[in-house]
């Protein structure tokens, strides 16, 4: 059965995702050939849940995202990975679009950008007329790997190779409830704020007042929230505000050294 399966090592970053990995852990099965979980420090069953569907699972002390990643992908089989996160779920479509690629050999492309589309906390599928964020998840190790950016997995592609973007779709169950959608985003703005490269301050007084109603034109409307109702728009809410404060805290930062 593994072996009939396309050269692929699945490959995911998990800390204290028992509530919810199972869920992934069971779209990915046959996806690949292995499943390799990296594991930061787990204090609940996320690894025994893990190693039940299969998942070779390894510790390793959290140093941001790229470079956990970038770890995962020096612990894989294959030279193909497909990267998910432990809140995430591939659908029917998308793995059998995945499995097409491998068909008649290696895919025409060494990295694959998936549509990944946000599901709303106590939701079980998106939105009606739900955006997707196009994230490259498929990738030939050989030609393609993520930057070592501890605050965003960013895929560098060696030159003179190609990218192309498959048309299925991957649900991404981000947020658990409202409280955690507030602490999650909390934990990226104070890491954007920490790790990115400092912008003038000019630019920061600038997009202090103006970020946050320009975020949530684009949720509510250009990213279509607004056709999820209430949820919709506590979402657009949440998302702008997580914005403003990543400026703020750039600005608190700036400040203070």
């Amino acid at each position: 059965m593994v072996e009939k399966c396309p050269p692929i090592s699945v490959l995911i970053r998990t800390f204290n995702e028992g509530d919810r990995i199972a869920r992934t852990l069971r779209s990915v099965t046959g996806l690949g050939r292995e499943i390799v979980v990296i594991d930061s420090g787990s204090t609940d069953n996320t690894v025994e849940i893990a190693e039940s569907h299969g998942a070779r699972v390894i510790f390793n002390p959290w140093e941001g995202f790229g470079p956990q990643r970038s770890f995962g992908e020096g612990q894989c089989k294959n030279h193909w990975i497909f990267y998910i996160d432990a809140d995430e779920v591939v659908t029917p479509d998308l793995r059998e679009e995945i499995h097409s690629l491998f068909d008649k050999g290696d895919p025409t492309h060494v990295c694959y950008f998936i549509r990944n589309t946000m599901v709303l906390p106590g939701d079980t599928s998106p939105r009606p007329f739900a955006d997707f964020r196009k994230v490259p998840r498929l990738y030939d190790l050989r030609y393609a790997r993520v930057k070592l950016d501890p605050s965003y997995d960013r895929i560098e592609i060696d030159e003179g190779y190609t990218s192309g973007t498959l048309k299925a779709r991957q649900y991404h169950y981000s947020f658990r409830n409202w409280g955690h959608t507030v602490s999650k985003l909390n934990y990226t703005s104070d890491l954007a704020a920490t790790t990115q490269i400092e912008k003038p301050m000019w630019l920061l007084y600038l997009r202090l007042v103006s970020e946050f109603p320009v975020e949530m034109v684009k949720y509510l409307f250009v990213r279509r929230f607004i056709f999820a109702g209430w949820k919709g728009i506590a979402f657009a809410s949440t998302q702008s505000f997580s914005r403003f404060m990543r400026i703020l805290k750039m600005l608190e930062k700036r400040s203070q050294s």
